[in-house]
């Protein structure tokens, strides 16, 4: 039973405040439930996975996953520009240009995404998907239709994400974490049914997974803009490249940024499939979801002030950004001790999880560890400075790690190292990263940042 003055001060926190903080307050609200419950679901999954399909293709579905998403990186940033343009252009209530912001986005990233699907289906014809994937147990014409249908999807994904960006622009994160929840909802009834009515089939799996979140993106684009944001709709007539070229300005940044990025993160996985095999792609994954739920959990925190950083920088509210930044490096470290705890409670974890016949190397939990409490403090400050569009400083780090991410992996691979030769790196990176940024932050709200920090 909740006593009287508990219910009285979490109503009074969730009620009180400036109009910006209510909203961050009520999206994270919203988003501890709905991600929370995302959570729950992606680990209900993996046993079910594991029963369907086994071990070695369930580590190839996470591989075609990790090599389809780079082509993410093909909307040149748009998206993140938008986000951020759209967000600007809403604080001072410009709908007009809004609206010729949102069509000319959606109309190059179809264009794009056409395009991309075009060509990526004309060369998946010419590679040898068993020598991609290292593995031997799929046929080569069966692995062939698998990520030509996970690409089709992933394209209609590509198209649909850009009602992300918008709702994120809007300070809507309740309602695109819904849509999220939605999307892990679809795939578990879809894989409850697939256990329940078919044999193991890999193609059958990454059609239930490659397909959910495009199709309740796309279903969502078309009744949002028929409702709640039919002001906002694209339109031929409201297109205007040379109106939207701030976009490509601030995008073509967003855009090396993610390609950066992915060097960092997704190369890591097609790089574990080389080193060791499809079956340690899946002894890594599991081990980074498990390490991951803390940071998911900072990551609800967090993302609800994306935008509301970018319009309390446009007007020149400090005070309230510093406010609010102490507040999520305490909550950074309740999350970091509860990271440890993890590591501590990880053997238990596992074997009511998977079973004890699947153990997961120690080594690699208290890398993966330590690497998400370092990566959170770093995030803290990339959130504000990527709200502020301040990114220079971002790309430079992320450029060194890009060039030296695969030398150093194969360095500690030859070290006999394991797969933590494919953590190490990040950890470092990330380690110096979180230096760099933190100047940067306090020079910008000194209103002293010069040179690359004030860009």
């Amino acid at each position: 039973m909740i006593h009287a003055p508990r219910f009285n001060y979490i109503k009074k926190f969730f009620t009180s405040g400036d109009g910006r903080s209510l909203r961050a307050k009520k999206n994270v609200l919203v988003s501890f439930i709905c991600k929370g419950l995302t959570i729950i679901i992606s680990f209900l999954i993996v046993p079910l996975t594991f029963g369907y399909v086994g071990t070695t293709e369930f580590g190839i579905w996470l591989t075609i996953g990790s090599i389809i998403q780079w082509f993410g990186f093909l909307d040149i940033g748009l998206g993140n520009g938008l986000r951020n343009k759209l967000a600007e252009t809403l604080a001072i209530g410009d709908k007009k240009t809004a609206r010729v912001y949102i069509s000319s986005v959606f109309v190059i990233i179809s264009i794009i995404a056409a395009l991309m699907f075009s060509g990526f289906f004309l060369a998946a014809h010419f590679i040898s998907w068993n020598s991609a994937l290292n593995t031997d147990s799929v046929p080569n014409a069966q692995l062939l239709r698998t990520v030509i249908m996970v690409f089709f999807f992933f394209c209609v994904g590509f198209i649909a994400n850009i009602t992300s960006s918008i709702l994120q622009a809007m300070q809507k994160y309740a309602l695109n974490d819904i849509l999220a929840l939605t999307g892990q909802l679809l795939g578990l009834a879809g894989l409850y049914i697939l256990v329940k009515t078919t044999d193991g089939s890999l193609f059958n799996l990454c059609l239930v997974y490659g397909s959910k979140s495009a199709v309740v993106l796309f279903f969502a684009t078309l009744v949002l803009f028929s409702t709640s944001l039919k002001e906002y709709r694209p339109s031929l007539k409201f297109v205007n490249f040379k109106k939207a070229f701030p976009l490509f300005n601030l995008g073509a940044k967003f855009f090396i940024n993610q390609i950066l990025y992915l060097i960092g993160t997704q190369l890591s996985i097609i790089l574990v499939v080389q080193f060791f095999g499809p079956d340690e792609v899946t002894v890594y994954n599991l081990a980074l979801r498990y390490i991951s739920i803390t940071s998911m959990g900072f990551v609800m925190i967090l993302t609800p002030y994306l935008s509301a950083f970018t319009e309390a920088y446009i007007k020149k509210e400090y005070s309230w950004i510093t406010r609010i930044m102490g507040n999520i490096h305490k909550m950074w470290l309740l999350i970091s001790v509860l990271t440890l705890l993890m590591v501590f409670g990880s053997k238990i974890f596992f074997e009511l999880w998977i079973g004890k016949n699947f153990p997961v190397p120690m080594s690699l939990i208290i890398s993966l560890a330590l690497t998400s409490i370092v990566t959170n403090y770093t995030a803290s400050y990339s959130l504000f400075l990527n709200g502020i569009g301040k990114v220079n400083l971002q790309l430079l780090s992320l450029t060194a790690q890009a060039l030296l991410f695969f030398p150093l992996s194969w360095w500690f691979y030859k070290m006999n190292m394991g797969l933590i030769s494919v953590i190490l790196p990040q950890f470092l990176f990330y380690f110096a990263s979180c230096f760099l940024m933190r100047i940067q932050y306090k020079k910008i709200l000194s209103q002293t940042a010069t040179g690359i920090w004030a860009k």
